[in-house]
């Protein structure tokens, strides 16, 4: 009986120290993975950190290439300045002198080429620059944003870099923005932009000659009178901008330069552009009495009722 006792009791001490054993164990490796887990978690730390004093490192330019950037930023705005204050001007200048020139031609007024080109382009300079302005800034938006929509999830740095200065001067260029490797995405771009473009142009048709003949009138008030005397006479409107479309399109341009060259196409979609301007100022004089005519009329009505 006492050796199966100290028997039993061995057994039992053995038992609890092998359940003592396991716990101290699963202690030990508990305590090892929260080491690792820290461990990994300090490493990880300490690799971010390395990351970014190399990062910081990288960007760290000596006085030469700081003067450089600086240089090279400073001339691309400057230059970007004068391609926006040359747009404005000069199309400033045609506008005016168009409308200087067939304004005079309907009151059956003679005046000297040298007068007209002055009083056309000083006209045009004072009335239609901030127009003008607003127009480009509502171009050059959309571009922007459909660039972003299109180009946005292009890698290659270089390649959105040529894409974005290309996208810049697209408001005063017709180049389209044409790299290679990225047909795809630059066929939907254009398809896009052309659409966009044709909306905004039909929108602000005739709203030069409104800020042209009452300056006084904010661009709301211009774009919201615009739309009236598009809408009063829409079937008219619609089929000029058809035709501008077909003669200042690029397919026209593009047979005309494998026919005639290159300078033919060019002088004749500059002829053409001009000759849509005239129409379009003949369709705002014919909207805009034609809803005089109306609003006399319903006057004329409300009295007689």
């Amino acid at each position: 009986m006492a050796r199966s006792g100290l028997s039993f009791k061995a057994d039992q001490f053995t038992i609890s120290n092998e359940k003592a054993t396991h716990r101290d164990g699963g202690d030990n490796e508990e305590e090892e993975e929260e080491e690792e887990e820290k461990g990994n978690s300090e490493t990880s730390e300490m690799d971010r950190i390395v990351d970014l004093q190399f990062f910081i490192k990288g960007l760290e330019l000596g006085q030469r290439d700081v003067a450089a950037l600086f240089f090279l930023v400073s001339f691309l705005s400057a230059a970007y300045g004068w391609v926006i204050l040359g747009f404005l001007v000069t199309y400033s200048w045609v506008l005016g002198i168009v409308f200087t020139t067939v304004v005079n031609d309907l009151i059956g007024r003679f005046n000297s080429f040298i007068g007209l080109v002055w009083d056309g382009s000083r006209l045009g300079v004072k009335r239609l620059s901030g127009f003008i302005l607003m127009r480009w800034a509502v171009r050059d938006a959309l571009t922007q944003l459909l660039g972003l929509w299109y180009f946005g999830e292009i890698e290659d740095q270089y390649s959105f870099f040529k894409l974005f200065i290309r996208l810049k001067l697209m408001p005063f260029s017709v180049m389209p923005p044409w790299i290679r490797g990225f047909e795809k995405e630059i066929s939907g771009f254009l398809l896009m932009w052309i659409f966009v473009d044709t909306i905004v142009a039909f929108v602000f048709a005739v709203d030069a000659w409104i800020a042209i003949v009452d300056s006084r009138k904010s661009g709301k008030e211009i774009v919201k009178e615009g739309l009236q005397l598009v809408g009063s006479m829409f079937s008219q409107a619609l089929q000029i901008k058809c035709l501008e479309l077909i003669f200042c399109g690029t397919s026209v341009k593009w047979g005309l330069t494998r026919v005639f060259g290159r300078s033919f196409a060019k002088v004749f979609q500059s002829t053409m552009e001009v000759y849509f301007l005239v129409a379009w100022l003949i369709f705002y004089f014919a909207a805009r009495a034609r809803c005089r005519d109306a609003s006399s009329q319903g006057d004329r009505i409300g009295a007689l009722h």
